[in-house]
């Protein structure tokens, strides 16, 4: 009786530190928790928060800028001995303009194609490139961006756009086809210092669904465990 109960909890035990063990991804160091939620409730499977982003666009329309990510899924120590960077460029205004002189009002400007390098910086090892992302363009546009000026001021300016993974160490885990439009990411900025409506600093997120593929299914997982349970009975009736 005693051996069963043990193999019982252990089977127990088994299946519920695999299905939690699950949820959680480690990419070239890079760890994250799918079954990770909000301070609200809300699921968050892979959200990257910027923590800093600075954006020019030049006299061409082009817009590019690079970033930090300081945490996934509101956990900052994601990286142990590394840090995950980005840079972007490409987006090409191709719609709307951007405020000049003194002027008031909302503008909104478009742009087109655009690509996004995330990279992973170890400190003694060379950085390898984590994902690589193109614009994912949606009615022609692959980012939309609204400035607010007054007096030629500018007083707001905040936008977003989809990607589409194409590769990097991570591609697998993201080229899911799940986010607006067939996406594979949605992402949004929001600048806070705002040196001009062509240079600014600022935050935001990456958001995605991930395909776990390196480690078991619950439900499998969970088959696992009635199995184990299946073992235990089979065994107290023979010990009849």
């Amino acid at each position: 009786m005693n051996v069963l109960k043990k193999t019982l909890a252990g089977a127990a035990l088994a299946a519920a530190a695999a299905v939690s063990q699950a949820a959680i991804v480690n990419v070239g160091g890079v760890t994250w928790d799918t079954a990770a939620v909000d301070a609200n409730g809300f699921s968050l499977d892979f959200s990257g928060n910027t923590a800093s982003v600075h954006q020019t666009v030049n006299a061409q329309g082009v817009l590019s800028g690079t970033g930090t990510i300081s945490g996934i899924n509101d956990n900052t120590s994601f990286c142990t001995g590394c840090t995950l960077t980005f840079s972007f460029g490409g987006f090409q205004l191709s719609s709307g303009s951007l405020p000049s002189g003194n002027v008031t009002g909302t503008f909104s400007p478009s742009y087109s194609n655009g690509w996004v390098n995330v990279t992973v910086n170890y400190a003694n090892a060379p950085s390898v490139l984590w994902l690589e992302m193109l614009g994912h363009e949606v009615d022609g546009s692959s980012l939309d961006g609204t400035i607010v000026t007054r007096n030629g001021v500018v007083r707001s300016m905040f936008g977003g756009g989809q990607l589409d993974v194409v590769g990097g160490l991570a591609a697998s885990y993201f080229d899911t086809n799940t986010m607006t439009e067939g996406a594979d990411f949605t992402f949004g900025t929001v600048f806070t210092t705002i040196v001009s409506a062509s240079n600014a600093f600022g935050s935001g997120t990456f958001t995605s669904k991930t395909r776990v593929t390196e480690v078991p299914e619950p439900t499998s997982v969970a088959l696992f465990g009635l199995g184990l349970v299946g073992l235990a009975a089979g065994r107290r009736k023979l010990a009849k």
